[in-house]
């Protein structure tokens, strides 16, 4: 019975240590790029106390508004790099905005981005080796007429160069996510299209879901291939339209998410072997993946949940777990704190409900849970912080909706 004991008590010891290890290296707070619901006040930026254990945990902070209304908040950047400012788009004003977040309880608008020429609507950040942003641009001018292409920026919000997108396989191509690799001077871009804005009339035959990956090599931004993504036969229709979002995996692997549902393997760095390979559906459209080990963690919103995939074999990757989510819902957004992995929800939009969640995701087995103890001061039987709200830290400005977010330590 002694031994029985001792070994139950090491079990204890250890989850207890490995909780306050956690805690311990989680992130200290979120910060959720938030539009006003009803357009009539400025957009902002929110603070979360998101430390496990923490008096305020799960509670706002602080706001700092970006001074416009109007923009529909989308991306931020998907990882926060200390010592720069965060770069955070309004897509339907043709904005984006610079935060500086080295005292993330006083977060400060910094301004900006200036104007690129021959491009427009910045979409998707990604941090270089040199500290710029490359960005992809889904238009060529502010009519949101396509093609677009990609700009680099410093943190000053200046643009460095940029190139267009343009190329013979499609026309009306619309950069949108992008995957960089520096060690070999490649980056891929994906080329699906954001729904359009209120007040943009439709554009020309151009104006279409995209179809396309493209290589471009990094060091002088130059376009090296535009590929069509197949679909094979028997596939859903369309399962390759809008191809959105690009991951690396760990084992560098390379992988594409639509918003029509599919997932691509992608393989090749040079314009001769550049191509792409249906490897599984989702069932319907597909957004924000998170990539932990082996496993790709994917917001599937028509269908609202989260799904993860094990894609140690990348030719067969197969669901190991899934969150789903009530009809209010339409997950979107993930961000992952890489220190406790946990996962960060945002829904699609202002039709859902407006509110953030919480997961916890498994690194070892893969299991996806929903944090329950994430969740409103004083209401500790629904999972989740609400932002259907009419008071901020910066006024009486109403109901948010928050789209991209970012943990920081």
């Amino acid at each position: 019975m002694r031994s029985v004991l001792a070994g139950a008590g090491l079990v204890l010891f250890l989850l207890v240590s490995g909780l306050v290890a956690q805690q311990a290296t989680a992130s200290r707070y979120l910060v959720t790029w938030v539009g006003d619901a009803d357009g009539a006040d400025s957009d902002f930026l929110a603070v979360l106390d998101v430390a496990p254990g923490s008096k305020t945990f799960g509670q706002t902070l602080n706001t700092v508004p970006a001074g416009e209304r109007g923009t529909v908040p989308h991306h931020t950047e998907h990882d926060f790099t200390p010592g720069h400012p965060l770069f955070a788009n309004g897509f339907a004003g043709n904005r984006t905005f610079r935060f500086d977040l080295h005292d993330p309880l006083h977060p400060a608008l910094l301004g900006a981005v200036s104007a690129v020429p021959g491009l427009a609507f910045p979409h998707t950040f990604t941090r270089l080796p040199n500290g710029n942003i490359l960005a992809t641009m889904q238009a060529r001018g502010p009519d949101l007429e396509p093609p677009g292409g990609l700009a680099e920026f410093r943190d000053d919000g200046t643009a460095v160069r940029w190139a267009s997108a343009v190329n013979d396989v499609d026309p009306g191509a619309r950069p949108y996510s992008l995957v960089v690799l520096p060690a070999e001077d490649r980056v891929i871009v994906s080329t699906g299209r954001m729904q359009r804005p209120a007040g943009f009339a439709a554009a020309s035959a151009l104006d279409h879901p995209g179809f396309t990956i493209q290589l471009w090599r990094l060091s002088d931004l130059r376009l090296l291939k535009t590929v069509a993504l197949v679909a094979p036969p028997g596939s859903r229709a369309n399962i390759e339209r809008n191809p959105y979002e690009l991951r690396r995996t760990g084992a560098g692997e390379i992988f594409l998410s639509t918003g029509s549902g599919g997932l691509y393997r992608l393989s090749g760095l040079e314009a001769d072997t550049f191509q792409a390979e249906l490897v599984f559906d989702f069932g319907s459209g597909a957004y924000l993946p998170v990539v932990v080990g082996r496993y790709w963690i994917q917001a599937v919103s028509a269908l609202r949940r989260v799904v993860a995939l094990d894609v140690s074999n990348p030719k067969k990757p197969f669901e190991i777990s899934r969150v789903q989510f009530d009809e209010r819902q339409a997950p979107h957004w993930l961000a992952l704190d890489e220190s406790s992995h946990r996962i960060v929800v945002a829904n699609a939009s202002a039709e859902s409900e407006a509110r953030l969640w919480m997961l916890r995701m498994d690194p070892t087995s893969g299991l996806l849970s929903v944090d329950d103890t994430f969740h409103d001061p004083g209401n500790d039987r629904r999972p989740g912080v609400s932002f259907e709200r009419e008071q901020w830290p910066h006024g009486k400005t109403g109901r948010g909706v928050p789209h991209g977010s970012v943990f920081i330590q």
